[in-house]
């Protein structure tokens, strides 16, 4: 249960546009690909992702330091891709949140239509081409892992 324990009391995140806003922080220029990092993490059980979901929960009622140390205690990065699934089911639950995973899928797949538009041109040298595919391969692995776990988590 993605629960913490504050010296106020048992804090359980609410999926919405708050915890949207203290995930991806107040400039509204850098939103977007703040919380795309935090997406691009939480699909690669990233453990920092973990924390950042954990510190937008808490708010300014723990530091990072009684956070990280609760989460340890607590047993959440034993199994960070129990815990990246069960955030994951969070976000996929709540309308705004769940709009903000389709727009990232979609950049994703923006990306690398892009990517794969440029490996025909003919003034791109073949190393930089291989570089491109090497990366083409891996975001086109990302995305499909990304949407198996969004499979796995609506069920």
């Amino acid at each position: 249960m993605l629960t913490l324990e504050t010296k106020k009391g048992i804090v359980t995140p609410t999926f919405n546009y708050l915890l949207y806003k203290n995930i991806a922080g107040e400039d509204k220029d850098k939103r977007t690909d703040k919380f795309n990092s935090f997406l691009d993490g939480l699909f690669s059980d990233n453990v920092d992702s973990v924390i950042t979901f954990f510190k937008a929960v808490a708010g300014n009622l723990l530091k990072e330091d009684e956070l990280v140390d609760q989460l340890s205690e607590d047993g959440r990065f034993d199994d960070i891709h129990e815990v990246t699934s069960e955030i994951i089911k969070g976000l996929i639950d709540a309308g705004f949140l769940k709009a903000k995973i389709s727009e990232w899928m979609r950049y994703g797949d923006r990306l690398i239509k892009g990517m794969k538009k440029s490996l025909e041109l003919k003034s791109v040298k073949t190393e930089e081409k291989e570089m491109t595919q090497i990366q083409i391969d891996q975001l086109e692995e990302n995305m499909k892992e990304a949407n198996k776990r969004i499979k796995e988590a609506s069920k």
